[in-house]
């Protein structure tokens, strides 16, 4: 193939043929003239990754004067990094249905796999996670690294960021000016490599380097201007960093949105009862004057599917507006909303676990109220720990959501704060919310761990505590064949 400007290339029906949205249009001019460094900083549902996977394939397909560049027999690369290899390979999904619907470069394809192109021009389009080992001694003339923002890892925090734009920058020397390095992202705070990417090139601080923003609006005039209102007065600070791509101050996050978009099942709420099978905890986040009260009641089929976790209602209780005008009315309505809570949490029958706040009051009333209760004091390290047990659930997708939109915006809002080499989760106070929900349900996922139809701890301090409790474990025990009876036949 002779060379074709990337523009040109899309215009072109028997080549790309894309009409692109004026921003789209904007960003892709500007690689094509150049420099090798492009920092995007745009909204979300931006076409961020389509528009890099169009870079991607200009790269190998029609820019045939890179090829003099590299040994003979050694293919040349575009490659795209993104937070998870699941993520990345969204790049060579949209490369390959554009080349596919290409009348001339369709039959470049040699093969086609999840996370590579290789193109019968000695040129291949590759996808990596967020890793700074992928992708050495490789020659790679574009690089994109998509939602960097957002690179993150156990052991590093949002310093593997640095690490991969250090390790994989270099394989682009080679190419020099020609060379092409997208940092794209919808910003996520200001302590990263992409807020520090993005700062340095708007300041001139980095002279071989773009900088370009653009709101959801903006980039994807596709995007119905009614739902971007709702979503501003539903969440307006996460509105401003996702739709306004704004860089505003906090830590990283501790959940990938991603996952939890993905464990968003179309559904409503299972009603109470479901199934006698069903395994149910209720996790209790409870306030009673200042902050919400927040309730979260998740279950599993303990016989069908065990390792999965259903979230069958999240609610909260909005504090009174006038305080009450003395300590008898102020127990009457506590007591009220504990009755609630009672009533909700018996018509699934389900184990209570609750904060500390107020333990030993909330824990008397719902036992009086024939309730299974545990408190669970929640230290910096407890709580770290119910929301990284959160977490895995959500990245092995064990864990199913429903459209809760509280829940799902203070869930959006965790952060992570790395101090002294240790990482602990943050849960910010947003108007009158201080993540009671999802501290509710952390809590409750957290009593159902994997591998036991009970969390140990929570077994043996509710079965200490309360009689109900051991001869509920002693048949539940006996029901569930596949398992000894835990802790002994004490119970």
């Amino acid at each position: 193939m002779r060379r074709v400007g990337l523009l040109a290339a899309c215009d072109d029906p028997q080549l790309f043929g894309l009409p692109l949205w004026p921003k789209q249009r904007e960003l892709l001019a500007a690689v094509e003239a150049g420099p090798r460094l492009h920092v995007w900083a745009l909204g979300r549902r931006s076409s961020k990754t389509t528009s890099a996977a169009i870079v991607g394939l200009w790269d190998c397909l029609l820019r045939p004067e890179l090829d003099s560049l590299v040994l003979t027999g050694t293919r040349r690369y575009a490659v795209a990094v993104a937070t998870n290899l699941r993520q990345a390979r969204l790049f060579v999904r949209a490369a390959l249905s554009i080349v596919e619907r290409s009348p001339l470069l369709a039959e470049l394809v040699e093969s086609a796999s999840e996370d590579e192109i290789l193109f019968a021009n000695g040129t291949a389009l590759a996808a990596f996670p967020c890793s700074s080992r992928g992708g050495r001694g490789w020659a790679i003339s574009t690089l994109l690294l998509d939602e960097a923002a957002h690179f993150q890892s156990e052991t590093e925090g949002p310093q593997v960021a640095d690490r991969v734009f250090e390790a994989l920058v270099p394989s682009t020397a080679q190419f020099g000016d020609a060379a092409r390095i997208i940092v794209a992202s919808t910003p996520y705070g200001e302590g990263n490599l992409f807020a520090d990417l993005y700062k340095r090139t708007t300041s001139g601080e980095l002279p071989d380097a773009v900088a370009q923003h653009a709101t959801t609006a903006e980039a994807n005039p596709t995007i119905d201007e009614g739902f971007l209102e709702q979503e501003r007065s539903r969440d307006p600070e996460g509105f401003r960093s996702e739709y306004e791509a704004e860089f505003l101050a906090g830590g990283s996050a501790f959940l990938d949105p991603e996952r939890i978009h993905d464990a968003i099942a179309p559904r409503e709420e299972l009603p109470p009862g479901v199934d006698e099978h069903w395994e149910w905890v209720a996790g209790l986040d409870p306030a009673f004057s200042s902050d919400p009260f927040g309730l979260a009641i998740v279950g599993r089929d303990r016989f069908r599917d065990p390792q999965r976790l259903v979230l069958a209602l999240a609610r909260r209780w909005s504090p009174a507006r006038q305080k009450p005008r003395s300590l008898e009315e102020g127990r009457a309505i506590e007591d009220a909303l504990l009755d609630e809570v009672a009533h909700v949490c018996l018509g699934y029958g389900a184990r209570v676990v609750t904060d500390q706040y107020r333990a030993a009051g909330v824990v008397d009333y719902l036992r009086r109220k024939g309730l299974s209760v545990r408190a669970e004091p929640m230290t910096a390290a407890s709580k770290t720990a119910a929301f990284t047990e959160l977490r895995a659930r959500l990245n092995l997708g064990s864990l199913e959501l429903y459209e809760e939109p509280q829940l799902l915006a203070e869930l959006r809002r965790l952060r992570t704060r790395y101090a002294a080499g240790r990482a602990s989760v943050e849960n910010p106070r947003v108007g009158g919310s201080h993540g009671d929900m999802a501290q509710a349900l952390a809590l409750a996922v957290s009593a159902l761990r994997f591998g036991s139809s009970s969390s140990p701890s929570f077994v043996r301090d509710v079965v200490a505590e309360d009689p109900l409790a051991r001869r509920r474990a002693r048949a539940e025990a006996a029901l569930d064949g596949t398992r000894p009876l835990p802790y002994g036949s004490s119970l």
